[in-house]
């Protein structure tokens, strides 16, 4: 077996993008002591692996911006890994970009000389080698000219030139051929094929896919920082065409509503947020013979139900999202845009060694206990709880006939299912979730437990239960059929741009945020997200493991495979795997909120922001954000449902379900 001459494993590179311009050290001083930069954290790569053998060509795809340069610069040292690791064995001749290595005003006589030692070559070696690289690069007559007064193909050919006199161990060629004209590149490429014939490893960057084809051995296809797939170039490339094609499709519908949004036309709803809540107003507002406008600042639409695909694997990029319903008219609605399949939530609990079937359940009771029988765990949980119920009235002076109230979360949890339970399955998992200690948080987080005295390991009680096949956003994409949809865009910036294009505002972002946080800002938790490609079929063998120990730093680990069975579109097993762990913490300007912390405080100034919204003109908020509520998938579209009818005057219909 070759030995592998590039090893990257598992690595990512972030940087830390501003969410407030500062101008001058001045202000930065000002605002740090304030507290008021703050910063979003951008994955440019994400969990890369790539390992090359000695004498493999490897073609780096990608549309601009996915992270292909980025991985080279990260290959040749200029960038250094924020997580994982690169190993590389042999010696690199980088053209990455063009002109790099050249000092803009000397001659390309001395550039030549300059680029041979950054190559580590000497003088004698660059006076040898002098002519064959100048004919190469075919520039006798400007030999003694500033480079500065190059044209790019002039540069890209000198630099060429220099960097493939002999032959590299490792040649890094981005874009490079794209630049000079085709005699030229004929030359170019001749010189590539004659250096992997005499062993040089490549890797390749390149748009012009049938020069990738006839080069390279391996591809390698990135999309905003993450793998979609690598394998032989054929199969890879032309997985990554007919992307494009899909890609260049809602393009052409992207410059089509946009067209439409900056024609004369005034719509009568400005949706904002092309969550599901968005979208299902904006569904029945057209239904209803209206017209609507969708926009959304993240680069997608779905909001938090979005699913990109990787490897034929839908990934829940904002966590696990299963549908769940009793009600039978929600059903039926969703299932008119996207065939749902018969996923079962059935989560797993690992606290250290030990594994438990979620919800509690006879299974979870019977592993904890080793007791078998309804009337023995009930007897086994009263019996925990009534010893510590009788312990806290003794130490608060209560007498054995007086109520006891629970005063923080602990003692809410340990009167409902017993201190076992909630010293393995509790604790430190909810600590996890909130960020403090069960004693520091309210009792009214936890109303009731649900403990089943039942083997069913079904985590919902809902009458029907799914996840789409194929994902949520090309459901989404149904719901918004026919609707102007921008992307990338958020409200203030198109209201100011698009003033008078709409008569009414369907809000569905913070409502805090609206108002400019005038009365302060309302507290959530927040989520991150740590998703990982595996070369493996198989992790945990489960869609969702939750991690109730505190020696793990994350909440839970989700396999996104499980949810569709293990299976692609076509019923195949699928080779890989992708898992994603994530980590709950407490939410700062600028990070994506989550849950609505509804305690006292929290509800109090909601309340405050709610009459305010209440006399704002023209403005509806819905929605999570909008009205500071968590939401199930169903409930959302309920929301949104009684909203409809309420502002568009018309009942929901659903095939034969309802009546005008």
């Amino acid at each position: 077996m070759a030995e592998n001459i590039i090893d990257v494993n598992h690595a990512s590179i972030r940087f830390n993008l501003g969410n407030i311009k500062v101008d001058n050290l001045k202000e930065f001083t000002i605002r740090k002591i304030r507290h008021e930069l703050t910063f979003q954290e951008f994955l440019a790569l994400k969990d890369v692996d790539l390992h090359v053998k000695r004498g493999e060509s490897w073609g780096l795809i990608g549309t601009n911006g996915s992270g292909k340069s980025t991985l080279l610069k990260m290959i040749t040292g200029i960038l250094k890994p924020y997580k994982g690791t690169v190993q590389v064995r042999g010696k690199i001749a980088p053209m990455i970009e063009l002109g790099a290595g050249f000092d803009q005003e000397l001659t390309a006589r001395e550039n030549i000389f300059l680029n041979g030692a950054v190559l580590g070559h000497s003088r004698r070696f660059m006076e040898e080698h002098f002519d064959e690289i100048v004919e190469f690069a075919e520039l006798q007559r400007f030999l003694d000219s500033p480079i500065k007064n190059y044209s790019s193909g002039m540069k890209a050919r000198l630099g060429f030139s220099v960097a493939t006199m002999v032959n590299p161990e490792i040649l890094i060629c981005d874009e490079v051929l794209s630049v000079g004209d085709a005699n030229f590149r004929r030359r170019c490429n001749a010189r590539m094929q004659e250096m992997l014939s005499g062993g040089t490893t490549l890797l390749y960057v390149s748009h012009d896919i049938p020069s990738v084809i006839r080069l390279c051995d391996h591809v390698l296809w990135l999309d905003k920082g993450d793998v979609v797939m690598q394998g032989d170039p054929e199969t890879v490339c032309n997985a990554y065409l007919e992307h494009q094609e899909k890609v260049y499709s809602y393009a052409q519908k992207e410059r089509e509503d946009r067209q439409e949004i900056e024609s004369g036309k005034v719509f009568d709803y400005l949706v904002v947020g092309a969550g599901l809540y968005g979208s299902v107003f904006a569904n029945e507002a057209c239904k209803a013979g209206k017209s609507a406008v969708v926009i959304d600042k993240r680069d997608h639409i779905g909001g938090n139900v979005y699913t990109s695909r990787r490897d034929n694997i839908d990934v829940h990029e904002y966590g696990a999202h299963i549908f769940h319903t009793s009600d039978k008219k929600v059903w039926e609605y969703v299932n008119q845009y996207a065939e749902f399949n018969h996923y079962i939530n059935s989560p797993v609990a690992r606290y250290k060694d030990e594994l438990y079937n979620l919800p509690f359940n006879m299974n979870t009771f019977s592993k904890m206990w080793g007791l078998y029988t309804p009337e023995q765990v009930q007897a086994k949980i009263e019996e925990q709880r009534a010893e510590y119920i009788a312990q806290k009235k003794k130490e608060r002076g209560l007498a054995p006939e007086e109520a006891f109230v629970p005063q923080n979360l602990e003692e809410q949890a340990i009167s409902l299912a017993g201190t076992d339970i909630y010293e393995k399955l509790i604790r430190e998992y909810t600590q996890k979730q909130w960020g403090r200690p069960c004693t520091e948080l309210p009792a009214f987080i936890i109303r009731r437990w649900p403990l089943r005295f039942t083997y069913d390991n079904n985590y919902f009680n809902d009458r029907y239960q799914g996840i789409p096949i194929g994902g949520y956003t090309q459901m989404v994409e149904k719901l918004l059929s026919g609707v102007p949809v921008m992307t990338g865009i958020d409200y203030r910036t198109f209201a100011k741009k698009y003033a008078g294009k709409y008569r009414k505002v369907i809000y569905t972002g913070p409502i805090d945020e609206y108002f400019d946080y005038r009365l302060g800002h309302l507290q959530y938790r927040t989520v991150r997200f740590e998703t990982e490609e595996l070369d493996m079929p198989n992790f945990q063998g489960n869609a969702v493991v939750n991690y109730t120990g505190s020696e793990a730093p994350w909440t839970r680990i989700i396999e996104h495979k499980w949810f569709e069975f293990g299976k692609d579109l076509e019923g195949n097993d699928l080779p890989k795997t992708i898992i994603s762990r994530e980590y709950s913490t407490e939410w700062k300007p600028g990070m994506e909120p989550y849950y609505p912390v509804n305690d006292e405080a929290n509800m109090k100034l909601y309340e405050q922001y709610k009459k305010l919204a209440e006399k704002e003109p023209g403005v509806l908020f819905g929605g999570r954000l909008g009205t500071y509520r968590y939401y199930n998938m169903d409930q959302v579209i309920l929301q949104a449902w009684e909203m409809a009818e309420k502002e568009l005057k018309t009942r929901i219909l659903v095939g034969s379900v309802g009546k005008k």
